[in-house]
């Protein structure tokens, strides 16, 4: 039985877009009987700690072993190791501020990666993720639409597929949107969105 991870950064609520269609994939991959374990990670009611000097020295450390304040400090940083070594699939919701991801998931990509658990450098330097045969969805939400936006100004999904490639192995990465949510929006119908799926 399949194992999947949902992981939801918007603080709108029920009235998210992002979450509804991340939500709508989990319900379509149960139905479909591809996932049969959802394990919720809400970004905005449990929040990532964000990076600071102690953080930084614990994830570039390599004594071992790890004091007791250092384990204090990774305790965020290790449950979500954990969450993504045990799942099968990942599905994370985003709305899109400012051209980019939300705050919250930016900063869980800062707690996951870690050098020597979710990638490691080879001899020639290059990098291998630990992660390479998980599949991620990704949901993203946005007031406009991205035929209005110039050339080369999509960052959300090109930035969350260089994180994973670079730094967790993971390439399995389909997107699904929600565009146009500030120009209103008739009822929205998620199926159709994901009628590929």
């Amino acid at each position: 039985m399949k194992r999947a991870l949902h992981i939801t950064s918007s603080a709108r609520g029920a009235q998210s877009y992002s979450r509804g269609l991340s939500s709508a994939i989990i319900k379509k991959l149960t139905d479909k009987k591809e996932i049969g374990i959802v394990v919720e990670r809400d970004l905005i009611r449990l929040p990532p700690p964000f990076l600071d000097e102690k953080l930084i020295g614990e994830f570039y450390k390599h004594a071992d072993p790890v004091s007791d304040e250092g384990r204090h400090l990774l305790n965020y940083a290790d449950a979500i190791f954990s969450e993504i070594d045990q799942a099968d699939i990942i599905v994370i919701s985003t709305p899109m501020h400012n051209l980019g991801v939300s705050a919250p998931l930016k900063a869980w990509l800062d707690q996951l990666v870690r050098v020597g658990l979710t990638y490691h450098f080879n001899e020639d330097g290059s990098r291998t993720g630990r992660f390479q045969n998980k599949k991620v969805y990704l949901a993203i939400a946005s007031g406009g639409k991205q035929a209005f936006w110039p050339e080369g100004y999509e960052f959300i999904e090109s930035y969350i597929k260089a994180v994973f490639s670079a730094y967790t192995g993971i390439t399995d990465i389909s997107t699904y949107r929600v565009e146009g949510t500030a120009m209103g929006l008739p009822e929205l119908d998620y199926t159709e969105i994901l009628q590929n799926l």
